[in-house]
């Protein structure tokens, strides 16, 4: 799959589908997940039907989805039946491009040869892996239920039924990884020969059991510079291996670059199911952005209703659409495309950090240099305020 979506338009969309329940409930994990012993399969799946039913005319225009991501909470909990009836609908309703990347995220020990046999009979055709790590001692600091042979172990299973695309989870930055265990988990990583690498730094969220331990003074991450230094060596030795950064965090073999995520960064739509899922619907000149009602049961009550329950809605101004453009598109290393809305508004402070050395301007393009990528927050914030 190499059909990355580019610049906004009214001919791609992806539809993302949250699945909020887990086993148990990671200690940095800010995401909308519920811990619970009996998991309402049936009843959920039914939810997102609903919400599926109820949501898609607005998306009617816009063609076939690209794109089918289950997120979560863990996905890979779902039986495969109800992730297959979500996948006949949709291919049934707006419908499914014939090459439509359709991925679900799994967590190694959950994961055994008929379950993953299920998903991909179902039309499962990409696999996300929390790995995560393959320091047994990390994982277990993580709150992580598995070992890095677990890792090992589902690969085996994975590529035993046929999946082809697979993507792998590692996470850096917490305070007691050296740089050389960083690096060896990309090795580790990259010796399965997986076709994406996803690579997060660890960041401590207010609402989670790690931010109450950062509230009490505990230090949970590196210092800055060494997380500066990490971030650099990991991309390089990505690299190394063959599987490319495309992205600040996302890094793959050429042509197996993520579709789904590559809307969200190119400000391309896409349709949300699911409770807490957030979903984006534009034209260019005015958009709107909303999240489901975030509590697994009032949002099932709603979406069976008919009626599908928010969290919040906005409505996006052309000139917050022109800013989203700047701060998503730039996370990617080829940039952003370049059009007469985006010269008009921020060109001459392009021109000023390409001056300094953060920018690289090609002919249609945009796209932060190494030194920038490093300060790119405050790159983003320079070019967005400056004075029209």
């Amino acid at each position: 799959m190499n059909r990355l979506p580019d610049a906004p338009t009214l001919a791609c969309f992806g539809i993302y589908v949250h699945y909020p329940y887990c086993a148990r409930h990671c200690p940095y994990c800010d995401f909308t997940v519920a811990v619970t012993r009996e998991i309402p399969h049936a009843r959920y799946r039914d939810a997102v039907l609903a919400e599926l039913s109820a949501r898609a005319p607005a998306f009617a225009h816009l063609g076939p989805a690209v794109s089918l991501y289950f997120g979560g909470g863990t996905p890979g909990l779902w039986p495969a039946a109800c992730v297959g009836a979500v996948i006949d609908a949709v291919a049934a309703g707006p419908g499914l491009a014939a090459d439509a990347e359709i991925t679900i995220e799994c967590n190694p020990e959950d994961v055994d040869a008929a379950r993953l046999r299920g998903l991909r009979l179902a039309g499962v055709n990409r696999l996300s892996l929390g790995a995560q790590s393959f320091d047994d001692a990390l994982l277990l600091r993580l709150g992580r239920a598995h070992t890095a042979d677990d890792v090992r172990r589902a690969v085996a299973l994975a590529r035993g039924v046929g999946f082809e695309a697979l993507s792998l989870d590692l996470m850096h930055g917490e305070q007691g990884q050296t740089l050389a265990a960083a690096l060896a988990d990309v090795d580790l990583a990259c010796d399965l020969a997986p076709t994406h690498v996803s690579t997060y730094q660890l960041t401590i969220e207010a609402r989670t059991s790690f931010g109450a331990r950062a509230r009490r003074g505990e230090a949970l991450t590196a210092p800055d510079d060494d997380l500066a230094v990490a971030y650099d060596a990991i991309r390089a030795a990505l690299r190394a291996r063959g599987v490319l950064p495309y992205e600040i965090s996302n890094a793959a073999l050429p042509g197996h670059e993520a579709v789904h995520n590559t809307l969200y960064w190119t400000g391309q739509p896409y349709l949300a199911l699911g409770a807490g899922a957030h979903g984006f619907l534009s034209d260019g000149r005015r958009g709107e952005r909303w999240e489901n009602e975030r509590h697994a049961g009032r949002y099932m009550a709603a979406a069976l209703s008919g009626a599908p329950a928010e969290s919040w809605r906005e409505v996006l101004d052309a000139e917050t659409l022109l800013e989203e453009r700047i701060l998503t598109g730039l996370r990617l290393d080829r940039g952003v495309r370049v059009d007469a809305d985006l010269e008009a508004r921020f060109g001459a402070a392009a021109r000023r950090l390409a001056r300094r050395g953060e920018l690289r301007i090609d002919a249609r393009r945009w796209a932060a240099t190494d030194r920038g990528r490093a300060v790119l927050n405050r790159v983003v914030l320079d070019l967005v305020s400056e004075p029209r």
